[in-house]
């Protein structure tokens, strides 16, 4: 949009904010309130804060950062200039202009540098690059295909059985996405497919593909005697991970993530396993068993909200920019994952079918698929902090809170700090609340799930206002279930965190609705005096 003659030229021109975003604040009054503060420099000011709010819009729903983008749009007056019928035509008439061929016997190939035969016609099983098309042509013209890729035919046939080799023995599964594993062999001796394959093998045990390894522990062995074989015969290589979909003879690559160092698999089960250390010391056996069964890469599928179409995903990339910063050893978004973790919980309670998480409702009910899912997203952000994916609390004293030994050693071991620990317990006493709702239903023979405390949850979000209206509906929840005098200390300290840390709260709503059901999963699920029934473990996901 034109701000008018009296604007900067730098500034004059400026995207439609209101039209194309969907900010918060209003782009005229967010100019009006700069301009007040400092007229001279409003302009620069204001084209300064959107470009900052427009950054973290693409850093938070698209999870990309400024310096990734790599297409820009411009538009001219509101109308992107792709969408000009004079720039059209230009680009048309640039396009139809001949260009100078090479000499047919002229060209060499690209690979070896021979003209014997050459063609750039490439003939391949897998289809990821045509030349029927223009699409891939230089400059877009059909008679360019020389200008990108010649083959002699020495070289073609090695193309194409290398292709033929790929799809035979380079192929695999992580969670429903069809993927190649490609090693990038930088040095080695006697090499030949057999160990190629190997390579490209050592995935699998984590994937949860060949070889049924139903526990952490073996398939984390299993990681490591793979790569000891190939260690020991002295090969260095990465690994080239293309995830990929069959349209039609085509194959449409949906991600290519590039140079994986095949450690990473060993330090990912090493993270897994770690996580279980922590869990099998706080919650029942059979419960974290059934985490342990669970616990690959297939598992990190089920941490994406992906909606599915004939049972098969139709949503890629959030899940995908997840395992290419997990394998190249990234950080991740906080904001992303803590609000994937939202919705899938929100898809649950709300009973929302068609999704990857949705639970089977003849398999089990509502509040165990629930309070499972709630384990499930804890063991998440621990192993997720166990690979440095992402960062953990800073920790805190908890000597100095009157909290039982067996709460204060987890929080400790969580390392929560004291915002996170503050609504950890708020999550502790909404348990405990449940806990007696749930017995009292059930000693009136109903089924004994239906737990109304749950029902001041938020599951949008819980800002700061929305947690000191619950905190403060607490007291008389816990005098109204006779069970005050047990959870004094837990609301005392929950009270005394809240109160210290309100007014410089730095958790975002999801983080904070997390931070809660972590205090309630751990109440609920914790390990009881009396036994877990094998029946009372589910396994909901569409595993």
């Amino acid at each position: 949009m034109d701000q008018g003659e009296n604007v900067n030229v730098r500034y004059r021109y400026f995207i439609d904010v209101d039209r194309y975003f969907d900010l918060k604040r209003k782009f005229s009054e967010v100019k009006e309130e700069i301009a007040k503060d400092d007229s001279k420099n409003a302009d620069k000011k204001t084209f300064e804060h959107f470009a900052n709010e427009i950054e973290k819009l693409c850093a938070e729903r698209f999870e990309v950062k400024k310096d990734q983008i790599g297409l820009f749009t411009i538009c001219i007056n509101g109308q992107a200039i792709a969408e000009n019928k004079d720039y059209l035509e230009a680009v048309k008439n640039s396009m139809q202009k001949e260009v100078p061929q090479d000499n047919k016997n002229a060209i060499s190939c690209s690979v070896c540098s021979s003209t014997d035969n050459c063609t750039s016609k490439i003939d391949i099983h897998t289809k990821f690059y045509t030349t029927n098309l223009c699409i891939f042509a230089h400059r877009m013209n059909k008679k360019n295909y020389d200008k990108n890729l010649v083959l002699c035919k020495k070289c073609h046939d090695r193309f194409k059985a290398a292709s033929r080799f790929m799809e035979n023995e380079l192929r695999s599964k992580i969670a429903g996405y069809d993927v190649f594993i490609i090693p990038h062999v930088i040095y080695g001796e006697n090499l030949n497919g057999e160990k190629i394959r190997q390579m490209a093998e050592i995935i699998n045990p984590v994937a949860g593909t060949g070889e049924s390894l139903d526990t952490v522990a073996k398939y984390r062995m299993e990681v490591e005697r793979r790569l000891a074989r190939l260690n020991e015969e002295r090969f260095v290589f990465l690994l080239n991970i293309m995830f990929y979909r069959k349209v039609q003879a085509s194959t449409k690559v949906q991600r290519m993530i590039q140079d994986v160092n095949p450690s990473v698999f060993s330090i990912l089960s090493d993270a897994f396993y770690d996580s279980l250390d922590v869990f099998y010391k706080y919650y029942p056996e059979t419960v974290v068993n059934n985490l342990d069964k669970r616990a690959n890469l297939k598992f990190i599928y089920y941490m994406h909200p992906i909606k599915l179409k004939d049972g098969n995903p139709t949503q890629f990339q959030n899940v995908l920019r997840t395992y290419e910063n997990i394998f190249t050893q990234r950080a991740l978004y906080r904001e992303v994952i803590f609000e994937n973790l939202a919705d899938i919980l929100t898809i649950i309670w709300r009973e929302k079918e068609g999704f990857n998480v949705s639970y089977n409702k003849t398999q089990t009910n509502k509040q165990k698929a629930f309070d499972f899912k709630v384990l499930d997203c804890m063991y998440f952000i621990t192993f997720l902090e166990k690979f440095d994916s992402l960062k953990g609390g800073e920790g805190m004293d908890v000597e100095k809170l009157n909290l039982s030994n067996e709460i204060a050693s987890y929080i400790k071991d969580m390392g929560y700090n004291e915002q996170q620990t503050s609504l950890f317990l708020l999550g502790v006493l909404i348990g405990a609340i449940g806990r007696e709702q749930s017995k009292r239903q059930r000693e009136k023979e109903q089924e004994g799930t239906y737990k109304p405390i749950l029902n001041k949850v938020n599951f949008n979000g819980m800002d700061k206002y929305r947690i000191m209206k619950l905190s403060n509906q607490i007291p008389s929840k816990l005098r109204h279930e006779k069970i005050q005098q047990y959870y004094e200390g837990v609301f005392s300290a929950h009270k005394y965190l809240l109160d210290k840390n309100i007014q410089n709260w730095k958790l975002n709503k999801d983080e904070n609705l997390f931070y809660l059901l972590s205090g309630y999963g751990y109440q609920t699920m914790k390990k009881k005096s009396e036994k877990v029934n094998d029946e009372e473990v589910i396994n909901y996901d569409n595993e």
